[in-house]
């Protein structure tokens, strides 16, 4: 029963993919073109069909009706010349000379009974409004059905006349056009479709390599480009204009990284003789006093610039980078137990309890990042949880992967703010009084990025609950 039940499953399972991967097909611009291309394809054949058959049945059938009317105003001139007996003896000899009936004759008294003819009786219809009547025949020899059409003509004398003509090859004709122009219809439906399809197929394989391109610029990779197939046609100027952006935004962005290098280590290294030299001073200083002082908080400062300026460098290269490879495994438990042992002095200063909920779990990553992140975290959980805090951090797993939750009592983060503090430099009205350059969670957002994990930020009631969402390893 469970080797039926999975099998039952995978069909299942192999329907749904193919519906909606059919359903996406259904959603697409090459899609909808085929299906125009098509109906035109298709709606040409019909008009191109209505016309041959309107040209050739048609003429067909309205000299058939001249025939009819011609020869009844010559049989009504035999009559007005030589009388009913001269009627009846050219209508005989011409039903002696037509014996497959193609022509209908039919001379009946003023009550319709049969006078002379090659049919046994008046027709049971009546005239249409054109005044044509159309009536089944049966062949006397071989019992075939066939189709007459006639029309009545009243004699003087109340002598009624019926001419007509046996129309089965006119109506042989129109079905065989109509089924002629039904199988062109199809065939023209297989052909669009096919074609349709193919060229569906071909435009959207050059979509789908423009749009993988996006998404491997999106994800860090600014060195690849669309292929070009040197047909010049729309998707190769699309493509060449797309790679000529792509051109332009790497340059752009190489002289924004070889700026802001310059920069940060232009600034640096002055930064760093100004502490040497500060801490020189402050060893030769003898005095213990106001100088000493002074020189510790410049120090101070000057290593606080320092750090921002190691964060925004750390910050810059992540992002460039894009999305990382090559991780190695990273027990996250220990990372934790880490990240609290370090922190555990300045919350038991504070006298804040932390609770961590964790299994050991491992993920691909780099543990040095991943200890970064959560030591920004936790310390922004410390620095924000008032006197006799708590902080929980929960490491869990469930279908859409690996979970990390750390919840503090503090103040929290205002709705509208919770998007922009991962902005370099942002800090909220809350945390303005607070120590700190406003880097901590871009850095954590760099490198969730690069490790492929999204952090989000949700009100706890009260304070703040950061979670980051790891994928599964592969």
């Amino acid at each position: 029963m469970p080797i039926t039940h999975g099998r039952y499953f995978i069909l299942f399972a192999g329907r749904v993919i193919g519906l909606r991967r059919f359903r996406k097909f259904g959603y697409s611009t090459t899609f909808k073109v085929a299906v125009i291309f098509v109906v035109i394809l298709v709606s040409t054949v019909a008009l191109i069909g209505a016309f041959v058959l309107w040209s050739t049945v048609g003429f067909m059938d309205r000299q058939t009706n001249t025939v009819i009317e011609t020869d009844i105003e010559g049989l009504a001139e035999v009559y007005r010349g030589r009388g009913l007996h001269g009627l009846i003896t050219t209508i005989e000899l011409r039903i002696e000379r037509d014996p497959t009936r193609s022509s209908i004759y039919l001379v009946a008294d003023d009550k319709r009974n049969p006078v002379v003819g090659n049919i046994s009786a008046w027709p049971s219809v009546g005239p249409n409004e054109s005044g044509w009547i159309e009536f089944g025949l049966t062949e006397r020899t071989t019992g075939t059905k066939t189709t007459a059409r006639s029309r009545p003509f009243l004699l003087r004398d109340g002598v009624n006349l019926l001419v007509g003509r046996d129309i089965r090859n006119l109506q042989s004709m129109k079905n065989q056009i109509e089924h002629s122009l039904l199988l062109a219809m199809v065939i023209a439906t297989v052909i669009g479709i096919s074609a349709g399809l193919l060229l569906s197929r071909r435009v959207g394989l050059r979509l789908k390599k423009i749009s993988q391109t996006s998404r491997e610029v999106m994800e860090g990779n600014l060195s690849n480009r669309v292929p070009i197939l040197g047909r010049g046609d729309d998707l190769d100027e699309v493509g060449q204009s797309f790679n000529a952006m792509l051109d332009q935004i790497q340059q752009l962005l190489s002289g924004i990284e070889h700026v802001t290098d310059n920069i940060a280590h232009d600034l640096r290294t002055p930064l760093s003789r100004l502490r040497n030299r500060l801490i020189q001073l402050r060893n030769l200083t003898s005095k213990k006093g106001e100088s000493v002082v002074s020189i510790e908080a410049c120090v101070v400062e000057v290593d606080r610039l320092l750090a921002t300026f190691r964060a925004l460098l750390r910050i810059a290269k992540l992002e460039a980078a894009g999305h990382g490879k090559n991780f190695g495994i990273v027990d996250l438990e220990e990372v934790i137990s880490a990240a609290v042992e370090l922190y555990a002095p300045l919350a038991d200063e504070r006298k804040i309890a932390v609770e961590v909920d964790s299994t050991g779990i491992e993920i691909r990553g780099e543990r040095d990042l991943l200890m970064q992140a959560v030591c920004n975290i936790l310390d922004n959980a410390i620095k924000f949880s008032p006197i006799n805090g708590k902080i929980d951090i929960v490491l869990d797993v469930d279908a859409v992967g690996v979970i990390l939750s750390v919840s503090d009592t503090g103040c929290g983060v205002e709705a509208e703010d919770r998007c922009r503090v991962f902005e370099r430099f942002y800090r909220t009205e809350r945390g303005r009084d607070k120590e700190g350059a406003g880097l901590g969670l871009s850095m954590v957002s760099a490198i969730c990025a690069y490790h492929g994990a999204i952090v989000s930020l949700h009100n706890h009631n009260p304070g703040l609950l950061v979670q980051i969402t790891f994928p599964k390893n592969p």
